[in-house]
């Protein structure tokens, strides 16, 4: 009888932290998960940087795209004559024309028009790395 009186003893299991058999295991774990987040957010913002850059250039040709045939032609002629003309003077090679040549040679190479002739006279107007 003295047996039917004892109680039993529950036990909770409770969540507990395995103690390392290392001290640097522990560390070692954090720096991996560090590098990984830090690893993870630079590609990631590197993603979202180049997704944003097409995005922008999508919007600056899409003016381009919407104009006329006749317009966008007419405009086609007249830059590609002014980068074949005036952008290959010796007055062209520094200052404000030489800016205004790359930003006409930048430009007309996103006009659908732009063909081979078009595009070897737009690379000699822009600027090239020297080695």
């Amino acid at each position: 009888m003295n047996q039917a009186r004892q109680g039993k003893i529950l036990v909770i299991p409770v969540s507990r932290r395995k103690a390392p058999d290392d001290p640097r295991a522990d560390v070692s774990s954090h720096e991996r998960k560090a590098r990984f987040v830090l690893i993870a957010s630079i590609v990631g913002a590197l993603a979202l940087f180049w997704v944003g850059t097409r995005l922008s250039r999508r919007e600056e040709t899409a003016g381009i795209r919407v104009l006329p045939a006749a317009e966008r032609q007419a405009l086609y002629t007249r830059t590609l004559d002014e980068i074949s003309n005036l952008c290959r003077t010796d007055s062209a090679a520094s200052g404000e024309l030489r800016d205004h040549c790359v930003a006409q040679a930048q430009f007309v190479l996103e006009l659908p028009e732009c063909g081979d002739a078009c595009q070897r006279a737009a690379a000699a107007v822009l600027p090239h790395a020297r080695r």
